[in-house]
């Protein structure tokens, strides 16, 4: 059975003549054939999972950096969502902190790909709180901004232009089976 799998995978492949001979003929290379294919496949695999047209994305404006998220591939891509998570770390006491912004989408022209620009920023808006000490520590001060959870696939870089000063962390949501309310 394992030889039937591996002649028939030997057809799709130009590598997949050279083995047969070589099957044949000096069965020393075998090892050798096999060796080759796999590093000749896996370097193609690895080269069709580079960022596919990273150059096609526009290169920063000015006061702005552009950040690339590379997903691994999930299972049920359809049920996980990705939520971009910008913000800066600094200084900050026991009030509660965070900045406000909008997440704009923008269709790379002729391509078809999405790519995400954080504008209007404002901030950090805090409580007021008395705080028991003065004491500061640093702290992840995020942005909240709508449309920052985002359809996850693992096929395509994720690109996000913030302005400079700012990270980008990011988290995966997995979606929970559906339930049905009931009629009351």
């Amino acid at each position: 059975m394992i030889q039937f799998v591996v002649r028939l995978h030997y057809s799709f492949y130009p590598i997949g003549l050279i083995m047969r001979h070589a099957y044949s003929l000096y069965t020393w290379l075998k090892p050798l054939g096999y060796l080759f294919s796999v590093t000749l496949l896996s370097s193609t695999v690895a080269l069709a999972q580079e960022t596919p047209l990273l150059e096609a994305f526009p290169a920063a404006p000015d006061g702005y950096s552009r950040h690339v998220i590379h997903l691994p591939i999930g299972n049920y891509e359809n049920n996980l969502k990705i939520e971009l998570l910008p913000g800066k770390v600094q200084e900050a006491d026991c009030n509660t902190s965070h900045f406000t912004g909008v997440f704009e989408e923008k269709t790379l022209e002729g391509w078809g790909y999405n790519y995400y620009k954080l504008s209007e920023l404002d901030g950090p808006v805090q409580t007021r709180m008395a705080c028991p000490d003065d004491k500061k520590t640093l702290q992840f001060i995020p942005v909240h901004s709508n449309g920052s959870l985002l359809q996850y696939n693992s096929s395509l870089p994720v690109v996000v232009y913030l302005p400079e000063g700012l990270e980008l962390r990011w988290r995966t949501w997995v979606a929970t089976p559906y339930n049905t309310a009931p009629i009351e």
